[in-house]
């Protein structure tokens, strides 16, 4: 981060954890030592959900098999043209705030190359415990 001061991991993990629970980003900011904006980005950069998600955010699965974590995949001006996506709606998808259309995931998974073994591991990842 150029400017500010690094987070750190116990910052990372409280600033989770208060999401999780629905707290606010500006009650946040003065126990984590940052602003609220600087908080807003970080949520941006790493993909933190800063409000409630879908039960099952399709889209977020289908980047973490392929990728093995979010955070590593940052699509570009070409991915948004080839898949014909906005960026606002990609962050509504990304972030797991909406279910992608049946069209949206055909596009995204010819774009980021999904193989028979990433479809595999999709499917898997979405089985549910049997017993839950």
């Amino acid at each position: 981060m150029p400017a500010g001061e690094m987070w750190t991991a116990a910052q990372d993990k409280l600033l989770r954890e208060e999401l999780a629970k629905g707290t606010h980003i500006k009650t946040l900011a003065p126990r984590l030592g940052k602003s609220a904006k600087a908080i807003y980005l970080y949520c941006y950069r790493h993909y933190i959900p800063m409000k409630t998600q879908c039960k099952n955010p399709i889209m977020r699965k289908i980047l973490e098999v392929k990728f093995g974590d979010i955070e590593l995949f940052h699509p570009n001006r070409a991915f948004f043209d080839r898949t014909g996506i906005s960026q606002k709606r990609w962050a509504e998808l990304a972030f797991g705030y909406s279910q992608p259309s049946e069209e949206e995931v055909k596009h995204v998974v010819k774009a980021i190359n999904y193989d028979v073994n990433d479809a595999l591991k999709f499917f898997d990842a979405l089985q549910l415990p049997l017993f839950e």
